[in-house]
């Protein structure tokens, strides 16, 4: 910018500025380049400046909408958003132009290159070669990434980013999976599902599909058995003093169903939340007492809610059923009471396990049915984008810093989208 100065009334008359936006071809050698840059335009400081730009400037715009197309690859209009308090801005942008470029639909010859890139680097200290059908990748140290990921999911864009590393990179998901130091991922995923009506429900539902995809891997559901915590503070229905990172996810889990079920009633994450308990169920160790204690309230919950269509589901089955046949939980209950009889009264808890753990080496496995071990697995909509696009854009419109956008003009998602 050199020695004219501009002032933003006289944007809308500039003719330097109506000459690039018009259709006359400008050559590369030509003076108007010198003399256009020859002005000097303080930046605005406020979104009251930014608006009075976005007014100005708004014939030029619309003249240079099909460049502006190309530019932002895709991108929409506007609003005016209060800045919000971060720390580090710039990377907060950088995450949000991220994921804006990572969720930019496919050409109809060519996939999106930058989902491309994010779905197939790799770690520093992999020395593997590249595919050569992949012609977009890099190398990061996943040590680093992993240590942001864990200290930033707050925000709804660490989260996503998170989600979006975990669903379609491979190698990172194998990375975090081999992490002996899961809980400092997995506790601030927990405390987004506990603050449950706190969050916007896209970010519980990113955080909940996060803990869907780690749930699928057998070794994580052993793992987080082993790993103890003590003193969680934002656990405030309890003070749990000394607890497993198992117990405390399944605690979370079933608070984030019964809150569902009396408040927000939403079926896809009831769904997923018992399919990730269900993944987890296989590998249940030494739970908490109370985590127990909720499992079975959880049950008698749902039993309660289901009573009469299992009734009418036994009753419409029950012409069919042969004299002899006797249903599996009566043979069982009956097959151990009447061990706990023969052992005499006033047992300790102590003895009733020890009795019931005999008890199973000798119950005949002839009359069990053995049923499929559950196993739930996180599959994508047929059109995520329907999704996403207008999620990431909603992130944008809230979090951007310093950009003002016209509420007015936005029609890729609703104002109150969260």
């Amino acid at each position: 910018m050199g020695s004219n100065s501009s002032r933003i009334g006289d944007l809308p008359k500039n003719e330097y500025l109506k000459k690039l936006s018009g259709t006359e071809s400008v050559s590369e050698n030509d003076p108007f380049w010198n003399q256009l840059l020859s002005f000097s335009f303080p930046a605005p400081t406020s979104s009251t400046e930014l608006k009075l730009l976005e007014e100005a400037t708004i014939s030029v715009c619309r003249s240079l909408a099909g460049l502006w197309t190309v530019f932002t690859l895709g991108g929409v209009g506007s609003k005016a958003a209060t800045p919000p308090e971060l720390s580090s801005p710039l990377a907060n942008q950088s995450l949000l132009l991220l994921l804006v470029l990572a969720n930019l639909t496919d050409a109809p010859d060519a996939p999106n290159p930058y989902r491309q890139a994010i779905i197939s680097f790799k770690n520093t200290q992999d020395s593997s070669p590249f595919p050569s059908s992949i012609p977009h990748t890099f190398q990061i140290n996943f040590n680093s990434l992993y240590t942001a990921l864990c200290e930033q999911q707050t925000s709804d864009q660490a989260t996503l980013l998170l989600y979006t590393l975990l669903h379609q990179n491979s190698n990172i998901r194998t990375y975090m999976l081999a992490r002996t130091d899961m809980e400092n991922l997995v506790l601030p995923i927990l405390e987004i599902l506990y603050h449950v009506e706190e969050r916007n429900s896209h970010h519980v539902y990113m955080a909940l599909i996060i803990l869907l995809i780690l749930t699928e891997d057998d070794g994580f559901n052993r793992s987080i058995h082993e790993v103890i915590l003590k003193n969680i503070t934002w656990y405030s229905e309890r003070v749990l003093t000394e607890i497993s990172l198992g117990s405390l996810l399944i605690l979370v889990v079933i608070r984030t169903i019964q809150y569902n079920m009396t408040r927000t009633r939403d079926k896809y994450l009831h769904t997923n939340c018992l399919a990730a308990l269900a993944n987890m169920s296989a590998q249940f160790r030494s739970l908490h007492q109370y985590a127990a204690q909720r499992i079975i309230s959880l049950f008698s919950l749902l039993s309660k809610k289901h009573n009469k269509v299992l009734e009418q589901a036994t009753q419409s089955l029950r012409g069919s059923l042969s004299s002899n046949d006797v249903p599996l939980p009566d043979y069982v209950i009956t097959f151990f009471s009447s061990r706990l009889l023969q052992a005499g009264a006033e047992l300790s808890v102590e003895r009733v396990l020890e009795i019931i753990k005999q008890g199973i080496v000798a119950l005949p496995k002839d009359r069990l049915k053995k049923f499929p071990e559950l196993k739930f697995k996180y599959v994508e909509e047929e059109q995520p984008e329907e999704f996403f696009i207008p999620y990431v854009w909603s992130l944008v419109y809230n979090s951007a810093v310093g950009l003002y956008w016209n509420p007015q003009d936005i029609q890729l998602f609703t104002m109150d989208s969260d």
